[in-house]
């Protein structure tokens, strides 16, 4: 049983459930073997069983398709077929068959998970924390669902990721070799050696009779994966470009005149004026203050006369400083002439006598000088409207059951077909052919798309969509035989080389251990030191 373990410590187990394989689940999409390991009795469609855990043909089946899955995400063009000639599936077996045995080892010696310790495994999983930093039962819910995955599925493999953990750790951490066993595969390190190899090369057994026709349709036959094409489609689109409106979208002159109108305020210059004002409550005393102004004192003496105060407003604005007293008394004071005396005039704070010291006039642009301005807004601003009407058109117009020609035919768009491609862009039929890497959004829809579907619109930016058709769909399937008969041909010749070469190896192996010498057993011998 403790070999058991080493060979599990020096495999993927250690690694993948030390690095908790539920956070590379979600984290990833991988997915999650939760149904694996349930418990029951055996079934006919069961693989292995430990202890009242059993490991079933679906179980090992979903977790082929999710191997599929990710691995289609770094080589979109792998299939089914090239991925079991890997060994995947071997390899799983063997993984989920120790994965159940070591569990069923645990529950058999009374490990268990307790719920606060599984509850504190996923509060530590950063996937689901959110903007404080802290556990966030949103995203918990969110990530497991956009994997699939039920809360109740994902307890169950946190609980068996934590039981064995926590029984390979110790293992782990105790797992050391006998001196006896270390000391050769030291001296391995200081060593030298010196000896002679026999190299039996396939070119050496290349010769051979011609294969007959036979011959070349089952070595075919037996080797359709290697000749497979992945699925193939053929795409036809219209770019709708923002910039092909630009033109039609122009502001006209009377459309300039209008915005200048109903943008009055943003080009009126504007006036400000530096005011002296003094402020009484009683109109009498006003009209006094008044004539001693109209006689010559300053205004600073007639306020200082009646216990009152000439207040200096510098660069003040008609509408803030009828905020300050009342419409009326700006209308006065921005009414007058610089110099002029204004007032009494009532306000709700008294009784105002101004004077206006300055008056500047600042910014304000004629229609001539902001008609730029104004047809650069209202040119972009169409265009935009454009661009948006005519999405909105195009996305109508199929709703309403028109195709895919006559919509292109109506709005007179530019259409281009694509020869037959590949899920990455690759045109097989055409090698020199290269796709737009900036279509991806296109071509990625495409390939999810089924060939009834509608005509559909990408975005591919904020100023461009692409209107697209699925024209013919190309399923995966072997190049024909007679297309590709000089391939399978040399092909042929070099797996019956190299079989051959084996064959003389093995027999020459046979020979060297019987003690003939390597010069006699024939193939190329070379010294190595």
């Amino acid at each position: 049983m403790l070999s058991f373990f080493r060979r599990a410590l020096s495999s993927w187990v250690i690694i993948g459930l030390l690095g908790l394989l539920m956070l590379a689940f979600i984290v990833t999409g991988v997915g999650t073997p939760s149904s694996m390991g349930s418990l029951g009795g055996t079934s006919s469609t069961d693989i292995a069983r430990a202890g009242d855990r059993s490991l079933s043909v679906n179980d090992v089946s979903h977790r082929v398709q999710l191997e599929l899955r990710q691995a289609k995400e770094q080589q979109p063009e792998t299939t089914m077929a090239l991925l079991l000639q890997g060994g995947v599936l071997e390899q799983l077996v063997d993984q989920l068959t120790d994965l159940l045995s070591i569990r069923a080892f645990g529950e058999a010696h009374g490990m268990t998970v307790s719920d606060k310790l599984g509850d504190a495994e996923i509060a530590s999983i950063p996937a689901f924390h959110g903007a404080s930093g802290k556990f966030d039962e949103t995203r918990y819910q969110q990530a497991l669902s956009s994997r699939g995955i039920t809360p109740e599925e994902f307890r169950a493999d946190i609980d068996q990721s934590i039981a064995i953990r926590h029984l390979l750790v110790p293992i782990s951490a105790s797992a050391g070799s006998p001196r006896d066993l270390v000391l050769p595969y030291a001296a391995l390190l200081v060593e030298r050696r010196s000896g002679s190899v026999v190299d039996f090369r396939n070119s050496a057994f290349a010769a051979g009779p011609a294969p007959t026709e036979a011959q070349l349709n089952a070595f075919y036959t037996a080797n359709r994966a290697r000749y497979t094409v992945p699925e193939q489609r053929l795409i036809r689109y219209a770019l709708i470009d923002k910039a092909m409106i630009a033109k039609s979208a122009t502001a006209t002159e009377a459309e300039i005149a209008t915005q200048y109108k109903k943008d009055a305020a943003k080009y009126a210059s504007r006036e400000k004026r530096d005011l002296t004002q003094i402020i009484v409550q009683d109109q009498k005393t006003a009209q006094l203050i008044a004539q001693k102004i109209a006689a010559g004192s300053s205004m600073a003496e007639a306020a200082k006369a009646a216990q009152a105060d000439a207040i200096l407003l510098k660069a003040s604005e008609k509408a803030s400083f009828a905020e300050q007293s009342s419409p009326s008394v700006a209308d006065a004071a921005f009414g007058a002439a610089q110099g002029r005396i204004v007032g009494p005039v009532k306000s709700g704070l008294g009784w105002h006598i101004i004077r206006v010291d300055a008056v500047t006039q600042s910014g304000g642009k004629t229609l001539a000088q902001a008609r730029a301005e104004i047809a650069s807004s209202l040119s972009s601003q169409k265009a935009a409207d454009a661009f948006a009407n005519l999405l909105a058109n195009v996305e109508d117009a199929v709703s309403d059951g028109q195709t895919f020609d006559d919509v292109v035919k109506s709005r007179g768009l530019a259409v281009i077909s694509t020869p037959a491609l590949t899920v990455s862009g690759l045109a097989i039929s055409q090698p020199g052919y290269r796709f737009d890497p900036s279509l991806a959004p296109l071509l990625k829809d495409a390939f999810q798309a089924e060939l009834d579907d509608d005509p559909a619109m990408i975005p591919l930016g904020a100023t461009k969509d692409a209107f697209y058709d699925l024209d013919r769909v190309i399923a995966a399937a072997p190049k024909p035989f007679a297309a590709i008969r000089a391939t399978v041909l040399a092909d042929f010749v070099a797996n019956r080389a190299s079989k051959a070469a084996r064959k003389a190896a093995e027999t020459a192996l046979a020979q060297a251990k019987a003690g003939a010498p390597l010069a006699s057993l024939g193939g190329s011998t070379r010294t190595l030191s």
